[in-house]
């Protein structure tokens, strides 16, 4: 009996090609979209799951709190923090102290290349499953100038050769001995190394408990409260700290660290990668639906060319259950086919897939991002249950209409009432159809805005055709020559010195001075520089005089941006006392506000020092017609000052758009599926309208013969399908509006949502149905009249 339904079947889908062809072609793009979709959202919840003890894993972060109630959260700890919480806090079954991120020249041979690295502690590879290849894990990160390396960095210094034993010299001043090789680091890894190497015993000196300098990982004992030691962790800083409130620390969770680390007052804000997650889990359900309904559609509008089929069935004894058991399997094999198309569909898209989305910063992986694991069972149970779903869902009512009709009414060519319902049903469903594309649509143009808004907004200096490098690997004494020799050549505009890379502010502290109030006093961003910071980034002076190294006072004096003037109640800031780190100082002048952080956040108070000895990196601005000739000259130069060592710079504005990598992605893939989106529904709206024009043939050729013009006839057939879209304009519209506000809620500096982009949405909604209808329409307007007679 199942084969003759899949006989039957088949022998039907044949005859109707087109509309089996659509309905196919639709599904299989719809499964694509889903699955690439999806596939995307296991690599972004799968981030940091590699660890096998990832629910036991916490980082320990800082809110830190002004007198102004106002908190900000970091990821630093004082020093001596892990020892006592080892010993002290009994949840605790081990920690780990972790570096800041640290680039330092590699010597080999003839190589000498920068890398990027980490110190840590033996329980960090305890705690956290890298695995080690290669090497004793008892005895990994506990010997001084030892390294342990990634199989990547492994290859490029010693290709097959065995790297252990092997020697390296770090910054051409220390040589350090390989002793294991760590295999290279997941794509899906909030910790991203080159290499790791044990504390220097000078680096774990620090007792101060006031200073945050240090992250730190903590594993929790099975039974552990997390709750519970982070009130014990709480106890140890009062015990040691007893005169500060203004710090609290808390229990991050590795599940956390990459979905939930947006923090506003203290507090996970609600926001972060999870609500990436979470729309296009709902885009990708979106799309799945728009596929469905072309398939409910077009099932329910073919059942009166296939009702004589039913009433002869019917009529010879068949029943309802067994003639939705053939209706059915029709659906479960086109849905079936349209799965196999998905899988070719996808394994084609995948590589291009890849390249919309980003890389990890430390190096490429060998392998893609986004991929499908072939030889895991688990993909094809977890498919065909998807594809059994979709073809009982989608496949039920049709075949419930189907087996329905009365055979009577049907022999005797009489049109059965159910035909009302269905009409009405399938204008209910395009309009769901459209509603969702459209939405789609509308959220794409406010992201893709916003994007542009965020490139090309005013940071309150200039980004473009500057460089920047750390000069830790420069003699001090050097340093002075090497930036005017740069400034000597012919490509180089202007060259600086700072402590911060504008992508952020590193350090802050509170201010005081004369009459200051508990609700003046504000946690303040420290900038420093030298008498050339402002020009060479381009930040504009507002009132007061730049540093000046003439004035020898100026080490003490300082520059405020406009919220620092405005937070601290300053009316006349130039000339107003303030001490900064005990060294008491004048306000010379104001500089205008500029971002150092993401515009997720506003700008906040902050102080510039003229203090060129506090800074690590060197700011050169560079001519943009010849930047190749220029990099290449101050390469020269470089070598001559400190030879050995690359110049290795970053562009910043190639920082910057690393920075907000996550709504570029979102923006790309958001446009792309929107665009399948719409597709797939003019591709259900093409059927239809095909189908539609089919019905009516007879009614075209007698208003042809009545002189009736082509124009009115694709109107009349054009109008219906017109005020479908209209009715999901007006119901998109409103949800979309809600919706971008709240994304857009995230940003401090954000677009307005304008009408335009509901009327430009709109307009393309009824401009690409209309096309879509109108060939169909026009194709039945210019047939014959006599033929389209005759044919009835």
């Amino acid at each position: 009996m199942i084969r003759n339904y899949l006989t039957i079947a088949w022998r039907n889908l044949w005859r109707n090609k087109l509309y089996s062809s659509i309905t196919v072609f639709g599904l299989a793009v719809g499964l694509a979209s889903t699955v690439l979709i999806l596939l995307w959202v296991k690599y972004e919840v799968s981030h940091d799951r590699f660890h096998v003890q990832h629910d036991r894993i916490y980082r320990i972060m800082l809110n830190l709190s002004s007198p102004a109630n106002e908190t900000q959260t970091y990821d630093a700890v004082p020093m001596p923090m892990a020892e006592e919480i080892k010993a002290k806090v009994p949840g605790i079954e081990r920690a780990t102290r972790y570096s800041w991120g640290e680039r330092s020249l590699f010597s080999f041979g003839d190589q000498s290349i920068m890398e990027e690295g980490r110190a840590a502690e033996p329980d960090f590879l305890k705690i956290f499953s890298f695995e080690l290849l290669q090497g004793n894990p008892a005895t990994a990160l506990t010997e001084p100038n030892t390294l342990l390396l990634t199989q990547r960095l492994a290859r490029k210094y010693f290709g097959n050769e065995n790297p252990i034993g092997k020697q390296i010299q770090l910054e051409r001043a220390e040589t350090y001995r390989v002793v294991g090789v760590i295999a290279d680091i997941p794509p899906t890894s909030s910790l991203n190394f080159g290499y790791l190497r044990p504390f220097r015993a000078e680096e774990l000196q620090s007792t101060d408990w006031g200073e945050n300098n240090i992250q730190l990982f903590a594993l929790l004992t099975p039974e552990a409260n997390p709750a519970t030691v982070q009130t014990q962790l709480q106890r140890i800083i009062q015990r040691h700290l007893p005169t500060l409130k203004d710090r609290a620390y808390f229990l991050h969770s590795l599940n956390d660290w990459y979905l939930r680390s947006n923090f506003k007052d203290g507090k996970y804000s609600g926001r972060g990668r999870i609500v990436y997650v979470w729309l296009f889990g709902l885009v990708a359900v979106l799309i799945l639906l728009i596929a469905g309904i072309n398939f409910v559609n077009l099932s329910t509008a073919r059942a009166t060319q296939r009702a004589k089929e039913v009433g002869v069935r019917k009529a010879a004894g068949a029943s309802q259950e067994t003639l939705m058991c053939q209706f059915l399997g029709e659906s479960m094999l086109l849905t079936f086919i349209a799965g196999l198309l998905a899988l070719g569909l996808v394994s084609t898209a995948l590589p291009f897939y890849n390249e919309l989305l980003e890389k990890p910063y430390f190096g490429a992986p060998a392998q893609m991002l986004i991929s499908i694991d072939w030889q895991n069972p688990r993909y094809y149970v977890a498919y065909g249950g998807i594809l059994v779903f979709l073809g009982l869902s989608a496949g039920l009512y049709p075949a419930f209409v189907l087996s329905s009709f009365r055979p009577a009414w049907v022999l005797k060519g009489l049109r059965d009432r159910s035909g009302q319902k269905t009409a009405w049903l399938r204008k209910s469903l395009v309009v769901t159809q459209f509603t969702a594309a459209i939405l789609l649509l509308i959220g794409t143009m406010v992201v893709y805005r916003q994007i542009q808004f965020i490139q090309n907004i005013n940071l309150g200096f200039q980004k473009d055709n500057l460089i920047y490098f750390n000069t830790g690997n420069v003699d001090i004494s050097s340093i002075e020559p090497l930036m005017e020799s740069f400034a000597q050549l012919p490509g180089v505009q202007g060259v600086t010195r700072a402590n911060t890379d504008f992508l952020g502010v590193g350090r802050a502290i509170y201010p005081d001075w004369p009459g200051q109030t508990s609700s003046s006093r504000a946690l303040t961003g420290i900038l420093n520089g030298d008498e050339h910071l402002l020009a060479t980034m381009d930040i504009h002076l507002k009132a007061g005089r730049d540093f000046s190294s003439s004035f020898g006072t100026d080490s003490a004096n300082v520059l405020l941006n406009e919220e620092a003037a405005k937070r601290f109640g300053f009316e006349n800031p130039v000339g107003h006392p303030i001490t900064v780190d005990g060294i008491s100082g004048t306000v010379i002048g104001v500089v205008k506000d500029f971002h150092l952080t993401t515009i997720h956040s506003r700008i906040e108070p902050l102080i510039i020092r003229f203090q060129p000895s506090e800074t690590q990196l060197l700011f050169a601005r560079i001519d943009g017609r010849n930047i190749a000739g220029t990099l290449s000259a101050m390469e020269q130069t470089y070598q001559k000052v400190n030879p050995g060592f690359p110049l290795n710079f970053i562009f910043l504005d190639q920082a910057f758009d690393w920075m907000y990598r996550s709504e570029r992605q979102v923006g790309t893939l958001a446009k792309w599926f929107a665009g399948l989106a719409f597709f797939i529904s003019c591709l259900g709206l093409f059927g239809l309208a095909t189908f539609t024009a089919e019905q009516r043939t007879k009614e075209i050729g007698v208003r042809k013969v009545l002189g009736a013009s082509v124009v009115s006839i694709v109107a009349l057939l054009s109008k219906d399908f017109l005020k479908l879209v209209l009715i999901a304009i007006l119901i998109a519209s409103p949800i979309a509006w809600y919706a971008m506000k709240e994304w857009l809620a995230d940003f401090a500096y954000k677009i307005e949502i304008s009408w335009w982009y509901f009327a430009l949405a709109g307009g393309l909604a009824v401009g690409i149905a209309l096309l879509t209808v109108s060939f169909q329409s026009v194709k039945a307007a210019l047939m014959n009249p006599v033929k389209s007679l005759r044919s009835e």
